[in-house]
């Protein structure tokens, strides 16, 4: 039975700002990040993202990106 995996990242944001999600599974050279979600909406405070496809049984590092 396969049980799908998932992480929530939370963040500082703002409400004049557009944010991107990206997530690798090691961090060994070069870096690779593959874009997960883009143009989420900032919110006051903080935004929440979850990511429902996480590597079940192997490390994910997260990379926020803020644009305009």
């Amino acid at each position: 039975m396969f049980v799908a995996a998932s992480a929530t990242v939370t963040w500082s944001s703002v409400t004049d700002r557009y944010y991107f999600v990206q997530r690798a599974t090691n961090l060994a050279q070069p870096l690779v990040f593959s874009l997960l979600q883009s143009n989420l909406v900032g919110l006051p405070g903080t935004t929440t993202f979850t990511d429902t496809s996480a590597p079940p049984n192997g490390p994910a590092f997260y990379r926020i990106g803020v644009g305009q």
